[in-house]
């Protein structure tokens, strides 16, 4: 038989005590270790989406579109959300019609209660309106949503913007000037955000009236902006030139479905969704399943305030996607109503396509609300704010190229930039571009990793 030698338990176990400091902080440095390269090869088959352009180009609508197909559609609390900001917005723009045909001296038919006496009883009674009056502003978004009322809608921001518009184009690199002028801004809009947060104290809960009462004082509403949009001339013919001021984009829709959005049990569809407007806040970020693939998709809000924040999102970008809304060749800024907005958005492109940043990732532009710029082409022509433009005046076609070279010729790196026209409120038309965009960054993500 053999012998074995025994040592004691603690001569055995002295490489391996537990209680030695120097053990137990390579043990937990082991762990986060672990932990981080987990999460690197996590964010390594994860495609990460950035979806970047100026204000109202159509962004969120995308983003939009991906959620009612690969997420389920929208919530709830959304459809409510939604339902209470159109009805606003649809007030409202009425009511810019109406004073923004005074100012370019266009004839009004509601405006002669002699002539036209049904037509200046309706254009009374939406002008006497109070469109907070007649929501749930908790609803509606609260407090978020009173100041982005107030930025569209008072007076005193109208006059502000004007004042400080200065016709000059900014990227999301801001100038020391441009930081004093939004330092500023900051100050102001602070201030004014006490005192809506103060209004939206008192708003909170809706109408205090009953439900009977309430439903009528809105229908009412509502048959009258539904009775000057339809028999109104002269509002017709302010609506064709409202490239010349600040309009909601889905007006018309607005106006054409007035009724169902008067109705306080109304949800709003997804097309309703689609057609409305929620400004986008900062940078938001949603999780997406597609072909068994894990997407985080961006989306940054676009006008000037927040471009500044982009800058944060930049890192680690498998793809980005940048949106235009080409049917506004013809418009100028929000923010700064001297600016037109191509420019802008052809000097934001420049900026992003050959910065440092994203030398190495795709770029795929979407040209944007295709079906508003068959509508206008042919009434307001390209060369009136592109004097360049050489093909003719009402070729939707021509059109899209001239716009798609300017874009391709900003490119100057060696990698292919990817463009696609789209209208984004279309389900379906965006459902087969999505698609091929999706498979699109997948075969491009498989090729960086040497996969493909």
């Amino acid at each position: 038989m053999g012998c074995v030698a025994s040592a004691p338990e603690s001569s055995v176990n002295q490489g391996y005590n537990e209680q030695d400091p120097f053990l137990s902080s390579q043990k937990a440095n082991d762990l986060i270790e672990q932990q981080l390269m987990m999460n690197y090869k996590k964010e390594k088959n994860q495609i990460k989406l950035l979806l970047l352009g100026t204000g109202e180009s159509g962004k969120s609508t995308v983003l939009k579109q991906l959620q009612v197909l690969h997420h389920g559609g929208f919530s709830h609390q959304e459809r409510m959300q939604y339902t209470q900001v159109i009805w606003v917005d649809a007030i409202q723009s009425m009511k810019i019609l109406i004073v923004q045909a005074r100012r370019l001296r266009i004839e009004l038919q509601c405006d002669d209660p002699i002539k036209h006496p049904e037509l200046f009883k309706h254009k009374k009674i939406v002008l006497a309106s109070k469109a907070l009056d007649m929501i749930d502003a908790n609803k509606a978004g609260g407090s978020d949503f009173i100041n982005e009322y107030v930025l569209k809608y008072s007076e005193r921001s109208e006059k502000k913007r004007t004042i400080n518009s200065t016709g000059k184009i900014q990227s999301y690199i801001d100038s020391d000037e441009d930081d004093e002028l939004s330092n500023n801004a900051k100050h102001d809009t602070d201030d004014e955000k006490q005192n809506n947060n103060a209004y939206m104290s008192s708003k909170i809960g809706g109408s205090t009236m009953d439900q009977e009462s309430y439903q009528q004082q809105r229908t009412t509403l509502a048959r009258s902006i539904k009775f000057l949009w339809e028999n109104d001339i002269g509002i017709q013919q302010c609506f064709s030139r409202s490239n010349e001021f600040q309009l909601e984009g889905s007006a018309e829709y607005y106006f054409e479905n007035i009724m169902n959005f008067s109705r306080i049990d109304y949800l709003a569809t997804d097309m309703d969704i689609l057609k409305g407007r929620v400004k986008t806040s900062g940078i938001t970020e949603t999780n997406f399943h597609i072909n068994n693939r894990e997407f985080k998709v961006l989306d940054a809000g676009g006008q000037r305030s927040e471009r500044r924040k982009w800058i944060h999102c930049f890192e680690g970008i498998t793809c980005v996607l940048f949106v235009v809304a080409v049917s506004e060749y013809d418009q100028n800024l929000f923010e700064d109503e001297k600016v037109n907005r191509m420019h802008e958005s052809l000097l934001l492109f420049d900026k992003l396509c050959n910065s440092q940043w994203f030398a190495n990732t795709p770029f795929i532009i979407f040209f944007n609300k295709i079906d508003k710029f068959q509508e206008k082409v042919g009434r307001s022509p390209i060369r009136k704010y592109f004097p360049e433009y050489k093909g003719p005046s009402n070729d939707v076609d021509q059109g899209l190229k001239y716009f798609e070279s300017l874009f391709a010729s900003i490119n100057r790196s060696n990698r292919p930039i990817y463009m696609h026209r789209t209208c984004a409120t279309d389900t379906q038309s965006m459902k087969f571009i999505l698609n091929a965009v999706t498979d699109l960054i997948i075969q491009q993500n498989l090729k960086k990793s040497g996969l493909f």
